[in-house]
């Protein structure tokens, strides 16, 4: 049986698996995305570096049309929320950049919009969110 989950957040690595079909990730993401499109993702947030790590990397290394279709995924879901770092979650981010010395940036970023937002769960292949406190970090539903 699957299980269920009303919020999450979905790294990059997880979207750009999903549709990149030479990525080592791709069965585990492609599982992850389809469960989020029956339903047994509830609501799922992202950030707008999520977005653009996301749609660059699948510009660069697949296509444009990969992006474009990607782009307008995250863009028009209703299941999905955009959050736009403001300056608020940008300053918490650099704060956690100078804790977490091996994190991205973006990766800052995620912790941040799920302090702000109280999700635990994290759909993404980056062992480095075991490190943080209060993440449970998925690789698999």
């Amino acid at each position: 049986m699957t299980a269920f989950y009303k919020e999450v957040v979905i790294d990059s690595l997880v979207w750009i698996g999903a549709f990149s079909e030479r990525d080592q990730y791709r069965k585990a993401s492609k599982a992850i995305f389809d469960s989020f499109l029956k339903g047994d993702i509830s609501k799922v947030y992202i950030n707008d570096y999520i977005l653009l790590e996301t749609v660059n990397f699948l510009l660069r290394k697949e296509s444009f049309d990969s992006a474009l279709l990607v782009s307008d995924l995250l863009l028009a879901s209703r299941n999905i929320e955009l959050v736009y770092i403001d300056e608020i979650m940008l300053k918490d981010a650099k704060n956690l950049f100078q804790k977490y010395k091996n994190f991205s940036l973006t990766d800052c970023s995620i912790i941040a919009l799920m302090k702000e937002k109280g999700i635990k769960h994290l759909f993404s292949f980056d062992s480095g969110f075991d490190k943080v406190k209060g993440i449970i970090r998925k690789e698999e539903i």
